[in-house]
């Protein structure tokens, strides 16, 4: 099986695959060949127009509804805005106010995300302690259940005596207005970047905290990256008062609150000082009438402090339900907001987007709500009774239906329900917002405004990308290359294209694939390849010293030199910060992490890196790992030195198995470099239905349980019932063994593919009776590097028992800590190497561990998988405290009240976690003949089996690819 067959078969799959799009209905199943392009480096396209296209056929306002030219009234008023963005050194603020359709930082993320690209800025902007909606693109809030939050409505119910609300026309309390209590009342407020947040967004400079405290003494702290950086009291008094504090580009903010009495928080906004912040403010259940409800002076004196330069006022669904006759009506109570957010902030110019379409089941047909377009001349007169900009986003989307033809798209840009978008059709919609509010679409492309407030010299069709080339060879942080990401595929496909040239020469062969292996690390990496050319420097120099040197001295010098680099580089980046504040918390210190590295590059090179976070590269303990294991072995004599140091680096670097192993032998790789390449057809099936069961491990089980479920969970685990929890930590078992043997599988398949064979590094580990048993299944490679080179010359079980034990337990503890530079996986090795001792005393006292009968055996697989799962909370909960809440939900509050609701709403992901775990544990020879019968079947019907299964992974994909788990180790 020849390498060009292996391209030539990718070539046409990917061909196919990708064809099926332009000429079947069903889009949405198969990817466009934008797919397969580097993110950002697309056409701007909405469903097949042009950006002039979009943008003139759904522009603002009609010209032939104005007595002046266009620009001067869409334009005139976002000048203050656009002279903000050019000016770096000030701080741009952008409020947007809206319904549930831009819940979940939706349309928002790309606004803010793009706009950054002119003018920087860092953080998510305003949120409450208590959300109206879970953030789940940006940021997760997680506080403690004593907040409440109070609107209008508590105002005329009579919870709140004031209509002091804020920005958010709401506040947080923890204690009732009026209400002391008779000891200190604590509350919590915890702020993290989610999965999906980008670069900036999840960058955390400064936190601002409005309030008003006038009923008694409130005390606060504000604690960052478990390092406390604020201990104060509020000020006294009913006017709104403000709160800073800087934190150190930390990751994990916590603040909280003491005090017998509670203050009113109005927001609590984490931001920079310069560039751009975008508040998203959703209101759940609002059409947009809140602002005339609230106190006046409260509302002005916040806009005075948080210094807007641009509302926007976006409201759809709840505007659609309740708006069906009188829209005259509508139409002035909008313009009297407008005029209101004009009296009290009067330097801060408006924005009304009008509806996106919106769709309802009538009889057995979808149609339009058909009051939208009424609605829409309502708001349309509203904004130019106030002099206002006015979008028509419904006109943008492709006007009547056009929900519907979002929603078949591919991917989808809508929801099923026919009114929400997904991230991808969010996405759409805020470029369209974006070019049509900031971009002069009636003047020529190279007019743009923006362009040339800024001063740039690029085109506006090139503002949001750079060249193609450029792109292809950028590191791009938010989008590293994976293997579940279209993009990969396009990489594979390139590495077969000119590896079926060069195969049959050893050198040219070993050469290319060296390079592109490092080229797939930079693309995962970024400028830690250089760490890489590092390791294989030192440890090829270490090991042709080690094995030609005939005096032991020499040896060990180098061997020692060897080792402790490869340790030193390892702590410094994975350990520091652990150490550091471990440092503090023991003797009271006040040691501050510093990136050295970073701040030299910034002294020597001009580079402006952030020194205050030491970031992990990624798979640095994989191969270091893996590069140690070669200078050990080369001296305890069971290798040859490598004599060329390519071919050193090609084994360190060799692309699928870099970044997350498996941990390979360099007596198990180094023969196959200098071997003729061979790849039967049995082999060849064989990897194809390896990769074909990694992706669907990895797409269809693991993100999908974890995006749809278990990370909500364990974020938030006091939100859920003792039984959601529960079923999250069998959940997350599933998960990681999916996502980490999905990725071996995968790695495995594409190495011998390439003609390489790559150890098997997992085998069915919950069918393990006994801990030992189940280390000998998970992680193989991992647990044979432990066992041979730390173990083992610990003294192995050759010292006696209680030496075994404690070799043992410091095995596991160090294997904890490799996974991990905190405290939680120090206890989950701790426990798996108590659990191992343990096991040790029963089979001495019994002579077996429970395994004499099938009974006996069915429970210490039963005990054994409980175990490990058990053992999986440390592992995978954010911090000791989300722990705690775990056990105590379960322990106390097990019962989700409405079985039926949870059982409903989680349904798909309870399925498939007893799916997988049904398939996991069914018998081996029945799982081997369905390999064997995917290998025999005539490579056709192979073909189209991986096209269903395609598909499949297609349809399930989530919006970003989300990075493999040991990425992070």
């Amino acid at each position: 099986m020849r390498p060009a067959r292996s391209f030539l078969l990718l070539l046409i799959f990917l061909a196919c695959f990708t064809g099926l799009h332009y000429f079947l209905p069903l889009k949405q199943y198969f990817p466009s060949l934008n797919e397969f392009v580097p993110h950002g480096i697309q056409k701007d396209s909405y469903d097949g127009l042009s950006r002039e296209q979009t943008i003139s056929d759904s522009l603002l306002i009609s010209s032939d509804t104005l007595s002046i030219p266009d620009s001067a009234i869409i334009y005139k008023p976002l000048h203050q805005v656009i002279d903000s963005l050019k000016l770096s050194s000030n701080q741009t603020r952008i409020i947007y106010y809206g319904d549930s359709q831009i819940e979940g930082d939706r349309i928002t993320s790309y606004l803010r995300q793009d706009l950054r690209t002119i003018s920087g800025g860092t953080g998510p902007g305003l949120l409450l302690p208590v959300m109206p909606v879970m953030y789940t693109k940006t940021v997760w809030v997680i506080s403690s259940p004593n907040w409440k939050k109070y609107n209008y409505l508590s105002y005329h119910q009579g919870e709140l005596s004031h209509r002091r609300l804020g920005p958010f026309m709401a506040l947080c309390r923890y204690l009732p207005e009026k209400v002391s209590s008779a000891s200190d009342v604590e509350a919590t407020v915890r702020i993290k970047p989610s999965r999906m947040a980008d670069s900036l967004s999840s960058v955390y400079d400064k936190l601002r905290i409005f309030y008003s405290s006038n009923e008694g003494h409130v005390d606060i702290r504000v604690i960052a990256d478990n390092v406390q950086l604020l201990s104060d009291s509020l000020k006294r008094g009913v006017a709104i008062n403000e709160l800073s504090c800087d934190l150190k580009k930390a990751k994990d903010i916590q603040v909280i609150f003491s005090g017998k009495v509670s203050p009113d928080i109005f927001g609590i906004s984490i931001e920079s000082e310069e560039g751009l912040i975008v508040d998203n403010i959703p209101q759940r259940g609002s059409a947009g009438l809140e602002f005339t409800m609230t106190d006046r002076k409260n509302l002005a004196e916040s806009y005075r402090l948080i210094k807007p330069d641009l509302f926007v006022l976006h409201y759809g669904l709840n505007i659609v339900r309740n708006i069906r006759t009188d829209y005259s009506y509508y139409c002035k109570g909008l313009a009297r907001q407008i005029a209101f957010l004009k009296e009290i902030s009067p330097a801060t110019p408006v924005v009304v987007i009008g509806l996106t379409d919106m769709a309802s089941k009538e009889g057995d047909s979808i149609r339009s709500f058909r009051n939208i377009p009424a609605i829409i001349d309502a708001q349309r007169k509203a904004a130019l009774s106030q002099d206002v900009i006015f979008l028509d986003a419904w006109t943008a989307m492709g006007g009547k239906s056009s929900i519907i033809k979002w929603a078949s798209q591919n991917p989808p840009l809508a929801q099923s329900d026919y009114v929400h978008l997904t991230y991808t059709g969010a996405d759409t919609l805020s470029r369209i917002l974006i070019d049509s509010l900031f971009y002069d679409t009636s003047a020529k492309p190279a007019e743009s405004i923006v362009t040339s407030l800024v001063n740039t010299t690029t085109a506006p069709d090139n503002k949001h990308h750079d060249t193609i080339l450029l792109k292809i060879l950028k590191y791009d942080p938010d989008n590293p290359m994976i293997f579940s990401s279209s993009v990969f595929w396009l990489f594979l496909l390139v590495v077969l294209a000119g590896y079926s040239l060069v195969y049959r020469k050893l050198f040219l062969r070993n050469f290319y694939l060296l390079v592109f292996s490092l080229f797939f690390y930079y693309k995962s990496g970024g400028l830690f390849v250089s760490l890489l050319f590092l390791v294989i420097i030192v440890d090829y120099s270490c090991g042709l010293i080690i094995g030609t040197s005939r005096k032991r001295f020499v040896r060990k010098l180098f061997i020692a030199f060897s080792i402790l680099s490869n340790l030193v580089l390892l702590g410094y980046f994975k350990y520091t910060g652990f150490i550091t504040e471990s440092i503090n918390s023991v003797f009271g210190t006040t040691f501050i992490t510093k990136d050295f590295l970073a701040e030299l590059s910034n002294i020597r090179f001009g580079t402006h890196f952030d020194i205050s976070n030491i970031v992990l590269p990624v798979g640095i303990s994989f191969f270091t790992f893996q590069s140690l294991s070669y200078t050990i072995d080369v001296y305890r004599r069971k290798i040859r030195p490598v004599k060329n140091i390519l071919d050193f680096g090609f084994y360190v670097s060799f692309f699928p198995q870099l970044v997350a192993g498996p941990i390979v032998r360099a007596s198990e790789f180094i023969p196959q470099i200098y071997a003729r390449y061979h790849l039967d057809k049995r082999e060849f099936g064989h990897a194809l239905f390896l990769i074909s069961k990694g992706l669907i491990k990895k797409i269809i089980i693991s993100d999908f349980i974890a995006i749809n479920f278990i990370d909500r969970v364990f974020e938030a685990p006091f939100m859920y019932s003792g039984f959601e929890n529960l079923m999250a930590i069998y959940g997350y078992g599933l998960q990681i063994y999916c996502d980490f043997s999905g990725y071996t599988d995968i790695a495995i398949g594409i190495g011998l593919i390439l003609g390489f064979r790559l150890p098997v590094n997992f085998n069915s580990p919950y069918k393990a009776a006994g801990l030992q048993d189940f280390w000998k299944r998970w992680h193989i490679s991992l647990s044979r590097w432990l066992k041979d080179y730390l173990y083992i010359p610990l003294g192995g079980n050759r010292k006696g028992r209680f030496r075994t034990n404690l070799n043992l337990m410091i095995t596991m503890v160090l294997g904890g800590l490799w996974h991990g530079a905190d405290l939680r996986f120090v206890t989950w090795g701790f426990l798996h190497g108590l659990g191992l001792v343990i096991e040790k005393l029963i089979k001495r006292l019994t002579g077996k561990f429970f395994i004499g009968s099938y009974a006996t055996r069915l429970l210490a697989v039963f005990i054994t998988f409980n175990f490990v799962n058990f053992c999986w909370i440390f592992f995978r909960a954010p911090d000791i405290e989300s722990i705690r809440v775990m056990f105590s939900q379960i322990v106390s509050n097990f019962s989700p009240g409405n079985w039926t609701a949870v059982l409903v709403a989680y349904r798909f992901v309870f399925l498939l976690i007893v799916l997988g775990y049904i398939i996991h544990v069914i018998p081996e020879n029945k799982k081997e003949s369905i390999r064997g019968y995917f290998i025999r079947i005539p490579l056709p019907v192979k073909l189209a089996v991986i096209m269903i299964v395609a598909v499949m992974l297609y349809s399930m994909r989530s919006v970003d690819s989300v990075p493999f788990i040991y990425f992070r180790f």
